[in-house]
C-alpha cells in the first residue's frame, strides 16, 4: 500500500495499549492527498478481454490512430512500485498500435504542483497527465487544460457509464469536464460482523448505531476499544471527520467560500465526535487503527478501501469474510469521503490533442483499463460501472476474496463528498485551511484535549477566516 506515513509502525502481532499508542502516535503524522490510507489520493492485470462484459475498446476506440504527432509526454502521479510495470505495459501497447512514442514520467503528488508551475513558465507542459482532483480543478480554472478534448473522450466512452461522484468532481460547471475520471478510493467504517451479530447490534451506518457499538465494545482495561478513527493533527483525522460532518450537512466553507465552521450543524458534529471520541484508543495513526483491528482490539474503524489487499495479506481470507463495510455514514443525510484521480489533456499548443485523446481513450477502455484498476485493488477502484461489473475485473484474487464488498465500494462512489468541493465547484481557499491543519486541529481539541465544542468551532472558524483573508 502506498502511503505518506512518516511515523513509527506498531507491530501487527503485538497487543497495543492505549499508553503505547499515544506515545507512538504523538510522533507520527500522516500527510498528503491520500492521508490514511492511500497513495496519491492513489495486483495483477489478468483478464480475458473478450468484450462480452462491455469493457472492450469498441465503445471508445482503440487508440490506434496516432493523431498526427509522433511523440507525447505523459506525467503520472501513480508513482509507486505496484503501478509502474502495468502502466508501462499499457502505454507500450498504445505505442505499438498507434506508432506514437509516449514519454512517461512518474512524479510524486507532493511535487506535481511545482513541476507543473515550472513547465508553464518554460512552456514545456506535457500532453497528458494523471492528477488528483484538486490539481485538476485548479488547472482547469486557470485555463491550462483542454476540457473539450477530455469531454470528447468521456462522450466517446459513454458518459452514463461513469459513476456520478467521480464525474461531478471533474465538472467544469458548464456541462463539460476538465478531466476523465481514472480511478478512486473511498473511506468507510469497517467492522467485525461476528462481533456485531453476537452483540445484537445494527450495522454501524447511523450516528446512533455507531455510538451504541462503540459503547458496547469499549473495554480499555482489557486493551479493547470501541472505535478507531483519526484524532491526531493530520490528514487522516480530517478525512475521517469529513464523513461525519457532511452526514450532518456541515461545511467548512459555503459555496461562496465563506467560513461556516461555526455553524450549528458543525457544532453538533463536534459534540457528537467528542462523545464518540471517548471510545477511541487515543492519539493514533492510521496504521495503529488497522493493527488494532487485526489484533481484535477494535471491532470497527474508519479506513479507506486501500484496506483490501492489506487485510487479506496480513490476516487471510477468514478475517476478510468476517469484515463488513458501512460505506456511508448517515445522520441528517448520507455521505462518503473519497478521492479521485483523473486524466487531463493539456492545451500544449503542439497539435497533439487528437493523439492525447487517443492515449486517454486507450487507457480507459478494454484490457488496458482492467489492467489499470488491477494495479492496486481497493486503491484504484474502477470509475466505469461496466468495468466494475465485468468478469474480467472480478478475475483477481484480492477482488474475488472481498466478494460483495466490492459492490458496496463501487456504489459508494456516488456518495463521495469533500470539504473542498461544494455544489460541484472546487474552493481553492480550502487549501489554505487544510495546509494549516485547522480541521484536524479542531478534532484533536475536542477528542484529545477535551475542549468545549462550541468554543472550538468559534475559535477554529476565526483561524480559518484569517487563513484565507
Amino acid at each position: 500500500m502506498a502511503q505518506h506515513d512518516t511515523g513509527e509502525r506498531a507491530s501487527t502481532g503485538d497487543a497495543l495499549t492505549r499508553r503505547r499508542l499515544i506515545q507512538a502516535g504523538g510522533a507520527a503524522t500522516a500527510v498528503g492527498v491520500a492521508g490514511c490510507m492511500g497513495g496519491n489520493d492513489g495486483g495483477d492485470g489478468s483478464n480475458d478481454g473478450d468484450g462480452s462484459d462491455g469493457s472492450d475498446g469498441s465503445d471508445g476506440g482503440d487508440g490506434s490512430d496516432g493523431g498526427g504527432v509522433d511523440e507525447l509526454d505523459y506525467w503520472n502521479i501513480h508513482n509507486g512500485d505496484p503501478f509502474r510495470d502495468p502502466i508501462n505495459t499499457i502505454v507500450s501497447n498504445f505505442q505499438e498500435e498507434s506508432g506514437t512514442t509516449v514519454n512517461t514520467r512518474y512524479i510524486d503528488n507532493d511535487a506535481i504542483e511545482e513541476q507543473i508551475s515550472s513547465a508553464v513558465a518554460s512552456d514545456t507542459l506535457p500532453n497528458v497527465g494523471l492528477l488528483a482532483i484538486q490539481t485538476i480543478q485548479r488547472l482547469g480554472a486557470d485555463g491550462t487544460l483542454a476540457p473539450d478534448s477530455t469531454t470528447s473522450v468521456i462522450e466517446d466512452i459513454g458518459e452514463d457509464d461513469f459513476r456520478d461522484g467521480p464525474l461531478q468532481f471533474m465538472s467544469t460547471g458548464e456541462g463539460g469536464y476538465y478531466g476523465v475520471p481514472a480511478d478512486a478510493w473511498v473511506q468507510g467504517l469497517w467492522y467485525r460482523k461476528s462481533a456485531f451479530e453476537d452483540a445484537g447490534l445494527d450495522e454501524p451506518v447511523t450516528w446512533d448505531a455507531i455510538l451504541e457499538a462503540a459503547e458496547t465494545f469499549h473495554d480499555p482495561d482489557n486493551d479493547t476499544y470501541g472505535i478507531g478513527f483519526g484524532t491526531q493533527i493530520d490528514a487522516y483525522a480530517r478525512q475521517c471527520f469529513t464523513q461525519f460532518a457532511r452526514s450532518n450537512g456541515a461545511l467548512v466553507l459555503d459555496a461562496d467560500a465563506n467560513v461556516v465552521f461555526d455553524s450549528d450543524a458543525m457544532i453538533e458534529t463536534l459534540e457528537f465526535y467528542q462523545e464518540l471520541g471517548q471510545y477511541t484508543p487515543g492519539s493514533v495513526t492510521f496504521d495503529d487503527t488497522r493493527n488494532l483491528y487485526g489484533n481484535e482490539q477494535e471491532h470497527m474503524f474508519l479506513y479507506s478501501s486501500y484496506l483490501l489487499p492489506d487485510l487479506l495479506s496480513d490476516k487471510g481470507e477468514e478475517m476478510v469474510s468476517d469484515t463488513g463495510l458501512a460505506p456511508a455514514t448517515e445522520n441528517t443525510r448520507r455521505s462518503t469521503y473519497g478521492q479521485v484521480l483523473g486524466h487531463v489533456i493539456f492545451d500544449a499548443g503542439d497539435g497533439g490533442l487528437s493523439a492525447s485523446e487517443n492515449l486517454v481513450n486507450h487507457i480507459m477502455t478494454g484490457d488496458s483499463y482492467v489492467s489499470w484498476v488491477h494495479t492496486n485493488p481497493g486503491g484504484t477502484m474502477p470509475v466505469r460501472q461496466s468495468t466494475a461489473e465485468s468478469e474480467a475485473y472480478r478475475d483477481n484474487d484480492i477482488i474475488s476474496a472481498w466478494g460483495e464488498t466490492i459492490d458496496q465500494i463501487s456504489s459508494a462512489l456516488g456518495n463521495m463528498e469533500r470539504f473542498d468541493v461544494v455544489e460541484g465547484t472546487l474552493l481553492p481557499e480550502f487549501g489554505q485551511i487544510s495546509s494549516q491543519s485547522l480541521v484536524s486541529e479542531a478534532v484533536n481539541r475536542v477528542v484529545i484535549e477535551g475542549d468545549d465544542p462550541e468554543t472550538v468551532a468559534t475559535e477554529q472558524a476565526e483561524k480559518m477566516r484569517n487563513a484565507i483573508s
